[in-house]
């Protein structure tokens, strides 16, 4: 009997440390960007998406039968497009592959109108469209998880990302009116931690994408796309949309990488609370009072 209660101590405090070391540093889902595509939504009456090249934003396809009117924010994620326009509260989605649209989504209450979209591995970050600083977190089940202000934003924000700052801080970078730079970064609670991390030379300045490694964001009058290295701000270059059919004129409002759902490096350990301090301690306990009782069997023996 002694044996059995001196095992099952010691089982029952490896399991408590094994569940505390999960829970402060197991593995997550994140979203890792990647170079296929680069799309951007247009802000024209009847919406369209232009498929661009990464580095050089040669248009290789346009998305053009959607739903709503005046594109907004897009998001896409293994092969699923996202997708807003500027006067509809509906997120929209999408098939790449076969181009068919499926309609409404989901509907994002309180909201008469949508800007951009970001994706953080799980849910998505939507700006507010309808004269507000807001921006709300929905899943992808059309779930309301979180509302955040952003300071700096006058109204009307149309670009709006989520990045991992330093590859492990999950951030907000957002401009700041209808097109309007400069870029703020913030935290996921709408806290400013950095004013004018990009600033662009141009007053036209809308959608904003992280790469996995850049910034990029768009010249929305001009047609361009400008690169900012994603941890300076520093810009990079400017390049020209090139390619887009007749009819179809590069007027992008938001921008979006690839994304694919991965297993990457655990976000930076919390601190405990009381309670989990509790469980370390009592997992200590169970495990001494284990490894004492088996040791006073074999003396005895």
């Amino acid at each position: 009997m002694t044996k059995r209660l001196s095992w099952f101590l010691m089982a029952a405090g490896c399991l408590l440390l094994v569940f505390l070391g999960v829970r402060h540093f197991g593995p997550s889902a994140r979203a890792s960007a990647a170079t296929g595509n680069i799309y951007g939504n247009n802000a024209d009456g009847t919406p369209y998406v232009l498929v661009m090249t990464p580095g050089t934003f040669a248009v290789t396809d346009t998305l053009s039968n959607l739903s709503g009117s005046n594109g907004r924010g897009v998001v896409v994620v293994g092969g699923t497009m996202y997708y807003t326009s500027a006067g509809t509260p509906q997120v929209f989605s999408y098939t790449i592959a076969t181009h068919t649209d499926h309609g409404t989504s989901f509907t994002v209450a309180g909201a008469t109108a949508l800007s951009t979209m970001a994706f953080d591995g799980t849910n998505f970050w939507i700006g507010d469209y309808s004269g507000t600083n807001q921006a709300f977190l929905y899943s992808p089940t059309g779930t309301l998880l979180k509302t955040v202000h952003l300071a700096n934003c006058g109204s009307f924000c149309d670009g709006l990302e989520y990045f991992l700052q330093g590859g492990v801080t999950p951030r907000l970078i957002s401009n700041e009116g209808d097109p309007a730079g400069p870029y703020d970064i913030y935290d996921t609670n709408g806290t400013l931690l950095t004013a004018h991390f990009l600033v662009p030379a141009y007053g036209g300045s809308s959608g904003v994408a992280y790469d996995g490694t850049n910034f990029l964001t768009s010249d929305i009058y001009n047609g361009k796309i400008a690169t900012w290295n994603g941890t300076t701000g520093a810009f990079i270059s400017d390049t020209a949309i090139t390619g887009a059919p007749s009819g179809f004129a590069p007027l992008v409002e938001d921008l979006s990488a690839d994304y694919t759902i991965t297993l990457g490096p655990p976000p930076p350990p919390t601190v405990p609370t009381l309670s989990e301090v509790g469980l370390l301690l009592c997992a200590i306990l169970l495990l001494a009072s284990g490894v004492i009782m088996n040791r006073r069997r074999a003396a005895r023996a």
